[in-house]
């Protein structure tokens, strides 16, 4: 036990998994995507809307909050290379996302909503700086594209386990006549979030820090001139540079399309929340294979080729639902293309990055890569004020105008994406 305390990250030359840890690591996963299904992509636009009537202030929230994330989470990235506590600042991250989402069940008012939601969701960004930064701790370098793309498919399998519950939950709490029926679902969800998030905490190594490793008030008195002096020299490396602006604008499309399932099939399609709920337990579903089969693609082939394919998935996918009125051509399109091109993208680009980092950089890096996550608030943005805008006489309009203002930012990111130079052809 000490000695894998010691030295937990595998050998470069060991291609073996370690599947215990791996597993335990890839679960966290499953648990922080059933916040992001239950909260994020169902519940919340729809509920401040019960409350205020439209959309923006929920798009704007998400934005502000994300926006936040990313300015902190660069910072997480070398407080995780510098102290080896990854792990810690990922539990107390997680609890306090938990509490704050809790709360929005007690919350009697849309300005309390969006505040707690938005120190949830501020919470929930952040932690992924140091939870992506175990991933080598748990894989080899050759092997991560595979452990990564369980992680995603186990995301999916989250929303297919938390999904029917949060059906039975705010389908019982609707026979009470409430004026609000999802109210219960964001403390469902962050009860299931903490404890499908145990296995990580308790069976994951910490990551080894570089000595001398610094106390916490040192760290931070560092961490702040560092990430400085990495962004002024991040255009001197032209790949990692190139990679990191065009994942931010391949994620500001998934993270806008993700806010905006709900409203958008609700508005335009006119599904019923019962139905749109269903409709997210196929698809992660779909996804989880997707998601296991794009890490296994990434490994074969290679990370760019596998993330550009993942994007014109998408791209297809969001055309085809932008302008569909059948409910059968808009759910093939997102099962099918959609699923591929949601959960191959987050796989792909984590291997994408580590390719492309030195190993002891790698919190670091992947702050970087986080804040791509975090700051991609364009489209959320311009999907909330668009939903809003009656196009032609029609709020339906603005909806699809919505959503295929992402095509734009997807394509521009692939672009540079495939600009990109990898040392060998595995990456």
């Amino acid at each position: 036990m000490c000695c894998n305390r010691m030295n937990p990250q595998p050998p470069q030359d060991d291609d073996r998994i370690r599947w215990p840890r791996a597993l335990s690591w890839a679960f966290y996963d499953f648990a922080n995507t059933i916040y992001s299904a239950i909260v994020v992509s169902l519940a919340i636009a729809l509920h401040v809307k019960e409350f205020t009537g439209v959309e923006k202030y929920t798009f704007l929230v998400t934005a502000v909050s994300m926006g936040l994330s990313g300015a902190v989470v660069p910072l997480a990235g070398e407080i995780a290379d510098r102290t080896g506590r990854s792990k810690r600042w990922l539990l107390v991250l997680t609890v306090a996302c938990c509490a704050s989402c809790a709360a929005i069940s007690a919350a009697p008012w849309a300005w309390l909503i969006l505040a707690f939601y938005f120190v949830a969701n501020f919470c929930y960004n952040t932690c992924f700086g140091f939870y992506d930064s175990l991933l080598p701790v748990v894989a080899p370098q050759r092997r991560t594209g595979l452990v990564s793309g369980i992680g995603v498919g186990l995301g999916y399998a989250g929303v297919a386990f938390a999904v029917p519950i949060a059906m039975l939950v705010s389908g019982a709490y609707a026979k009470t006549h409430a004026a609000h029926p999802l109210t219960p679902v964001f403390a469902l969800a962050s009860l299931l979030f903490l404890l499908t998030s145990l296995p990580t905490f308790l069976l994951v190594p910490e990551r080894t820090a570089r000595p001398p490793v610094p106390t916490l008030r040192q760290s931070l008195g560092t961490a702040w001139h560092r990430t400085l002096a990495t962004l002024r020299a991040l255009p001197h490396h032209r790949d990692v540079f190139l990679f990191l602006i065009g994942n931010f604008l391949c994620v500001d499309a998934l993270n806008a399309t993700i806010l905006g399932y709900a409203p958008y099939v609700h508005n335009v399609l006119g599904m019923e929340i019962e139905a749109v709920m269903f409709w997210l337990i196929p698809f992660a579903l779909c996804a989880l294979g997707w998601g296991v089969l794009g890490g296994r693609l990434t490994d074969r082939f290679g990370s760019r080729p596998v993330l550009i394919g993942a994007g014109v998935s998408f791209m297809l996918a969001t055309l085809i639902c932008g302008v569909a009125s059948s409910r059968w051509a808009f759910f093939a399109a997102f099962l099918v293309l959609g699923g591929f091109g949601l959960a191959t993208v987050w796989v792909a680009g984590r291997k994408m990055l580590l390719s492309l980092v030195p190993p002891g950089q790698v919190g670091k890096y992947f702050g970087l890569y986080n804040v791509g996550h975090k700051l991609s608030m364009i489209g959320t943005v311009l999907f909330g004020v668009l939903a809003d805008v009656p196009i032609r006489g029609s709020i339906v309009n603005g909806y699809r105008a919505a959503l295929l203002v992402q095509l734009f930012s997807m394509a521009l990111g692939l672009c540079l994406i495939w600009k990109v130079k990898l040392r060998d052809a595995t990456g």
